[in-house]
């Protein structure tokens, strides 16, 4: 029976992969590899109760509640061998897209944590520029790998949903991917406070990590494979031309400066 799980969710190339592999090496946490599977249930599941919950309930006897109880069972049973696996007291899954369904899974899960990373945008339009992923439903190179705009406007998409989601009162903790790489021990500190977790120092070596769960299908298992560093923070200084400036300003420039990462748009 899975209890108290904890949801990890934000933009891709945030850092929530460092946040994982950190969080994989608490003593009492186990946080593997992402699922991936995860958003999808979760969507199914809200999709489900509104498009067929009526029906559900009056021909097939299936409660909201009966729904509910469905997806938290199917989604605890792809978290929970982990757990076993483990041998520790509760367990985290990490899918960047899960911050897109917070909501839901909390409806599914209330007792559970969520932590949404988030990163200043112009980086991660800087990172995901660099990367060479292939959208599956059409064979080509996804559109924010190549187009700073929409890759600005998924950014944005994807933070505000999550801001959303802890406006409502969900328990959602906020962590900065520049403060986590700038001060790890007061930043993770806080982090396993929301959490109820002691300080563990094996989460500051989160690069000594047994390698089968660096996470070979991540992104990111390279940079998780090292210990921290700083050069990534203001990537997009050096990266950037004019018209790659105004394209992020027109998609999330206005974000940009609720987060406090820019003071106006002149940047």
């Amino acid at each position: 029976m899975i209890s108290r799980p904890i949801f990890i969710g934000g933009m891709p190339r945030s850092g929530t992969t460092l946040i994982r592999a950190m969080i994989d090496r608490h003593p009492n946490i186990a946080c593997g590899p992402e699922l991936r599977v995860i958003p999808a249930l979760a969507g199914f599941s809200a999709q489900t109760r509104q498009l067929c919950g009526d029906t559900l309930e009056t021909y097939y006897g299936l409660t909201p509640e009966h729904l509910k109880e469905a997806f938290h069972d199917l989604i605890g049973s792809f978290l929970e061998p982990y757990l076993i696996l483990r041998g520790k007291d509760r367990i985290a899954e990490k899918t960047p897209a899960n911050v897109l369904h917070f909501t839901e899974l909390n409806e599914l899960f209330p007792d559970a944590d969520f932590v949404h990373v988030i990163r200043d945008g112009r980086d991660v339009v800087a990172s995901l520029l660099t990367m060479d992923w292939t959208d599956t439903r059409t064979g080509k190179p996804m559109e924010m790998t190549r187009n700073p705009a929409i890759a600005a406007a998924t950014w944005a998409h994807h933070v505000t949903t999550g801001l959303n989601a802890r406006d409502a009162g969900i328990r959602v903790f906020e962590i900065r991917y520049e403060n986590l790489v700038a001060n790890p021990r007061e930043a993770l500190g806080r982090l396993f406070g929301f959490l109820d977790e002691p300080w563990s120092d094996q989460t500051l070596s989160f690069h000594l990590g047994d390698k089968i769960r660096t996470g070979v299908a991540e992104a990111s298992e390279g940079q998780i494979a090292k210990p921290l560093y700083t050069q990534s923070v203001g990537r997009w200084r050096q990266d950037f031309s004019e018209e790659t400036k105004a394209a992020i300003k027109g998609q999330a420039g206005a974000l940009l400066m609720k987060l406090e990462y820019a003071r106006d748009n002149d940047w």
